[in-house]
């Protein structure tokens, strides 16, 4: 199991409530992650045709599996199909980083006490799914 985390946990929390579980209400947060997305370069090209509001009910369960790949220490069997379809539609590792850019951007703009230590443990919490991600979307088999 790993360590504990409280700082991310009450981030967590002033954003998306009690228990581990991202209710309706959290659609402006998704909705404005998007937003922040589709800034950077390459990106918008990427969700071309794409609806949006299926992304959003897809992102909220992708968050949901990157956290549970840092609790539980490894990615759940959704994680590894989302990995694979990231792959297949030729996500490039370097858009994961892109990815997180735009979230924590997202989480400073809706948690009123982001700072360093907030950006630093959602970080340290969504590292072993994103690393995760990362190593399964490269072309050379080693995952």
């Amino acid at each position: 199991m790993p360590l504990e985390n409280p700082v991310f946990e009450a981030s967590y929390r002033r954003l998306f409530g009690e228990g581990v579980s991202i209710g309706e209400d959290a659609e402006a947060f998704f909705e404005q992650f998007y937003d922040r997305f589709l800034e950077y370069p390459n990106i918008p090209e990427l969700f071309a045709g794409v609806d949006l509001s299926k992304q959003v009910s897809m992102l909220r369960k992708s968050l949901y599996h990157l956290i549970a790949c840092y609790l539980f220490d490894e990615p759940s069997a959704d994680l590894q199909r989302l990995a694979a379809v990231h792959r297949q539609l030729g996500v490039r590792t370097q858009m994961f980083n892109v990815w997180l850019d735009a979230l924590l951007a997202t989480v400073a703009a809706h948690d009123p006490h982001y700072d360093e230590q907030v950006r630093l443990a959602w970080c340290w919490a969504l590292s072993p799914g994103i690393t995760y991600m990362k190593l399964a979307s490269r072309d050379d088999g080693l995952l």
